[in-house]
Formats: C-alpha cells, structure tokens, sequence
C-alpha cells in the first residue's frame, strides 16, 4: 500500500490495539469489535496451551493434571494408547455421523522408529501428501488422500496452522521421557547440524504444534517400545485416559 499511487484513497479497519502500526498510512478507523481478544476456534484453547506448555516443561502431575482432568470434564478429550488401531478406530467412530469432519494422523519430522509402526513420517512419505487434499478430501476421494483415511501422515510442518477437528498423534523416541526429563539423544540429524541453534529446543516446538491441533480431542499414539515407557507413563499422569477407559466419549 506505501508503493500505491492511490494511497490516499484506502481506508484501513482495525481494532485499537493495532492502530500505532499505520499511522500516516492511510484513512484510519478503529474498532473495537475488531480486537479478538476472545479464542474463536474452541473456548478451550487457552486452557490447552496452558497445559501442553507445562506437559512440554516437565511440569506433569499436581496442578497440571488437575487441568488435564479439567478439560476433560469439559469436553476437549486428551487420549493414550500404546496401538495404533484402537485410535484409528476410536476417531472413526467418534465421527462416524459427520462426513465433514476432520481428523488425521501427524506426526514428528525427526522421529526415526514410527515407520516400524505403521506412521509413515519420513520425508520421501510425506513428500509425496498434497496438503489440500489431504485436509479437505472426503474418504471417497478415488486417490485415498483424505486425512480421515488415518494412512498417510503429515508432519509439524504440514499442519502448522491448520486445524482438525481432532489428531490422531504418533509420538515418537525423538522427544522422550529418560530418568524424569526430556530428551531428543534419539532423534534423527540434521544434515546440517551447524546452522541449527538449539535441537532439543526444537523438538518441543515440534510437539506444542502438534498438541494443539485438535480442536475436540488429541489422541497420542505411544509405540510399545520399553524405552517408551516412561514417556507413556508421564503422559497418563498428565492426565491422557487409556481409550478402553473412554469408550464413546
């Protein structure tokens, strides 16, 4: 808009909290209507970032699971279980009346063990899901690329701002639980590990996007792999319900 020749022509709408940012650019309107100071996409959501943020600190148990069971009772489902079929299963049914509603498999671009378990999160896979199809597909698409397919997988980076209605999550030894902390000593390199500044810090990232993109329910999928264990067992007492403890719900 600067570069118009037209400038002073435009009018720019926007909520008060914004306004310093055009000054001198334009006709100037404030509204206060505009400042969404309220989450639009679920009421729950600041709930959920507060507890995803303190789950990926190392904060579970205590007051965290107090909020785990909270937002339970409230409606957004937090769910665990050590096979993969169940989840399918469990999101299938959950939507099985709403042909519109999305949910899929993500999953953590540096994990290198959930091939082996039916997640395919490696490059040369999810290279190949188109991200259009793949969140706005219906399962009848003739090329099966419909996320409610539960088969092809989408990292961080394909669902970074997306929604769905809920997320079936494999989640990977590339973000751990090791003698009661977090770890990434297992997941896979980068190829230019110098022009990376903080790996591990990148991990939880990784898993705060991933957590959150669920507007109903997440559902994690934790391979059963011993050295998985303790990873499952934190998540539970966050407060992750076993899915044969939530049938129907």
């Amino acid at each position: 808009m600067e570069r118009s020749t037209r400038a002073a022509e435009w009018t720019i709408h926007a909520p008060p909290t914004v306004a310093s940012q055009f000054a001198g650019l334009a006709r100037l309107q404030t509204h206060d209507a505009l400042h969404l100071h309220t989450e639009l996409r679920f009421h729950l959501a600041t709930d959920v970032h507060r507890f995803v943020q303190a789950l990926l600190d190392g904060r579970a148990g205590g007051s965290v699971g107090v909020l785990g069971r909270s937002l339970d009772d409230h409606g957004y489902h937090f769910r665990i279980t050590r096979d993969l079929e169940p989840g399918r299963q469990y999101l299938r049914e959950r939507y099985a009346g709403d042909p519109d509603a999305r949910f899929g498999l993500i999953a953590s671009s540096r994990d290198r063990d959930l091939p082996r378990y039916g997640v395919p999160n490696d490059w040369v896979s999810t290279s190949r899901v188109q991200n259009g199809p793949w969140f706005a597909a219906g399962e009848d698409d003739p090329r099966g690329r419909s996320c409610r397919e539960l088969r092809t997988c989408v990292t961080e980076f394909g669902c970074q701002g997306l929604e769905l209605d809920a997320a079936l999550l494999a989640w990977g030894s590339d973000l751990l639980r090791e003698n009661g902390t977090w770890t990434n000593r297992l997941a896979r390199r980068y190829q230019r590990p110098a022009d990376v500044r903080d790996a591990y810090q990148l991990r939880k990232n990784a898993y705060r996007v991933l957590l959150t993109r669920g507007r109903d329910a997440t559902v994690v999928f934790v391979p059963p792999m011993r050295l998985m264990d303790e990873t499952y067992a934190y998540l539970r007492g966050a407060g992750f319900r076993e899915l044969s403890e939530s049938v129907g719900t």
